[in-house]
């Protein structure tokens, strides 16, 4: 039962985080721009957390001024990762739909554990390998024409499932050094100020259309960022990791059952087959493996 419970959780987070990705497309939609609507998102998401982090600063904070730089360090670092990670993604959504964005961002469960293999020498298994090649022509069918291009949103997409997954190796590194929800907060707030950058060059500092995406803002910003972060901290901790890796890989496929459902897009039977075989991919690489006596 109490497995259960925190799987229902993560499964909630799931949810909060695949119709993120229709809130997001919206926005577009409303004339938001990607690195403005990021930006104050990112920024709004910090805003939810700090209040939580100063009520428990005694706690959340380290005592001594040289770990409070550490903290610093680290969460700037895995905010420039966030920032570079999220523009890349709103950038994307521009020219692709919410439920391939969803399915192609979710790329980097398959990417996490082989990256780690590769840089830093982690233990991986011959399943996951295979797992990639499945993954890859799940990408094939899904993201490339039949003239042999891959869509420019999907290319951006596929660059934000990379990115994501160095500041997941980043946060895997940081993340037992300091408290989780500090960390993120510093994290969010970097990423904030960061997207002001690209924002100011490209976009100007017009908040013009800010209004009409108000309610896309708030839910990206409390509720993907804030509260479905808290909901995956809670989950986290009582579930192995393969458990908790497979229920949030469900990310991807409310994102395509949200943006069928509110924006009424519709797949292909080709994009269709390479979303099956892309959760196919992501659903047998955290399945556990018999381990040899």
């Amino acid at each position: 039962m109490k497995q259960t419970k925190y799987s229902l959780i993560l499964l909630l987070c799931s949810l909060i985080w695949g119709s993120a990705f229709v809130a997001q497309s919206a926005a577009m939609d409303l004339g938001m721009k990607p690195y403005a609507f990021t930006a104050v998102r990112m920024l709004l998401g910090s805003a939810v957390l700090l209040p939580f982090v100063l009520l428990r600063r005694k706690s959340a904070l380290p005592a001594a001024r040289a770990g409070k730089k550490r903290l610093l360090l680290a969460g700037g670092v895995t905010g420039i990762t966030v920032a570079l990670a999220s523009c890349l993604q709103q950038a994307g959504l521009q020219y692709t739909t919410a439920g391939k964005g969803a399915f192609l961002t979710a790329l980097y469960i398959l990417l996490v554990p082989i990256v780690g293999a590769l840089l830093f020498h982690k233990k991986t298994g011959g399943r996951l390998w295979l797992c990639l090649m499945l993954g890859a022509v799940g990408l094939y069918l899904l993201s490339v024409t039949e003239q042999l291009t891959l869509e420019k949103g999907d290319a951006l997409m596929i660059l934000c499932a990379l990115v994501f997954t160095f500041q997941i190796l980043l946060v895997d590194k940081f993340a037992p050094k300091f408290d989780a929800l500090t960390l993120c907060c510093v994290e969010f707030f970097t990423a904030g100020v960061l997207s002001l950058i690209p924002m100011a060059l490209f976009e100007g500092w017009g908040f013009e259309n800010i209004g009409p995406a108000v309610l896309c803002i708030v839910y990206c910003g409390v509720f993907s960022c804030g509260i479905a972060y808290w909901l995956q901290i809670v989950g986290q901790r009582h579930l192995p990791p393969a458990l908790a890796s497979l229920i949030m890989s469900f990310e991807s496929v409310f994102g395509a059952l949200f943006g069928a459902l509110i924006l009424h897009e519709r797949m292909s039977p080709r994009e269709l087959l390479g979303c099956a075989i892309i959760f196919l991919a992501l659903v047998l690489s955290q399945l556990p493996e018999k381990q040899r006596t």
